[in-house]
């Protein structure tokens, strides 16, 4: 599908969005993007405040009538998720946010921090748990005339997900066992994180007033840029560049679909997951009697993992307040 044009007149002056990872690759190019729209304030995260500084400085010469900030937030640390979402708690006003921040692995890794096998760390427990912490913020900070909007950032890779950790006792745990390490355990570790993504949105999506905030998923499609290839052995790389620079869409087409998803989409795109600028069917495993009891499991899994967050209590009520921030 050709990318859509814009819509005539969209307009984001006095707007306030928030790109997790937004100093490179697509979320960078987002960024470009929306402050062409006239976003009035950005932020951007890094995990190196250099690094923050440098991006800022490169969208501050392109977009100079902007507030353009980047604020630190480590992935891998749940005392650094919860610190940036208290942050968040105290601005005048959220839009949007574009949960962008990701990761590929070319080793078994687990963090220090967690004890959790780090892309399954990131690219699902992390990104769920500010997900979680976001949710009552933008419930309060959103615009009266229009829901704030929660965009995950998925992959098409999550069709082609395996996922044998479905089968565990516990499939958390299942997740954290060292396994034989190699190129494609690391594209199935990163394909199934984003399955599980899909899962967790069918999920909150009904613990979610859509009047408040509309919660997507958007997949940016297969890219010419390298991205995430960077942690892989050098000879993958050279393959996957090949492939990216034959079959991979433009930046700025990737960007495109954050946009989209995030600013530009109705509000019926609640609980929707967004490929190709249109709404995608979810995988097969979601629609059987055993997906959906996988999404059950592994929905109670993630909130008593998160229950120091007091996630059982919040769900329970079906209702997002801000007292997560407080404990």
């Amino acid at each position: 599908m050709a990318q859509p044009p814009v819509p005539e007149g969209l307009d984001l002056l006095g707007q306030t969005g928030i790109i997790t990872g937004g100093n490179t690759g697509i979320g960078f190019e987002a960024a470009h993007a929306l402050l062409d729209l006239d976003l009035s304030r950005l932020i951007i995260t890094t995990r190196s405040e250099a690094k923050g500084a440098e991006a800022v400085a490169k969208l501050e010469q392109l977009h100079p009538s902007a507030k353009i900030e980047a604020w630190t937030l480590d992935m891998l640390s749940y005392e650094s998720i919860q610190a940036f979402a208290r942050r968040c708690s105290v601005l005048d006003r959220i839009d949007f946010v574009i949960l962008n921040a990701g990761t590929k692995s070319g080793d078994f890794i687990t963090s220090e921090n967690t004890g959790h096998e780090i892309v399954f760390q990131v690219n699902y427990l992390s990104t769920v748990l500010l997900a979680l912490l976001l949710l009552p913020v933008l419930r309060t900070k959103h615009s009266p005339a229009k829901a704030a909007r929660l965009t995950l950032i998925g992959s098409g890779l999550a069709l082609t997900a395996k996922f044998p950790e479905q089968n565990a006792d516990t499939i958390i745990s299942a997740f954290d066992q060292p396994v034989a390490w190699g190129t494609q355990v690391a594209q199935e570790r990163y394909s199934t994180t984003k399955l599980l993504l899909l899962m967790f949105l069918v999920k909150v999506k009904d613990y979610v007033n859509p009047e408040d905030v509309v919660v997507n998923v958007a997949d940016p499609g297969f890219v010419k840029s390298a991205g995430l290839d960077r942690s892989l052995p050098a000879h993958v790389r050279a393959i996957f560049a090949l492939m990216r620079s034959a079959l991979g869409r433009d930046i700025k087409a990737a960007a495109s679909t954050y946009v989209d998803a995030a600013v530009i989409k109705p509000d019926s795109t609640h609980g929707s997951w967004l490929s190709n600028w249109t709404v995608f069917p979810f995988p097969a495993i979601m629609h059987t009697p055993e997906g959906e009891k996988i999404i059950e499991k592994l929905w109670d899994e993630t909130i008593e993992e998160l229950d120091f967050v007091d996630a059982k209590g919040i769900f329970a009520t079906r209702t997002l307040t801000a007292k997560t921030l407080s404990s």
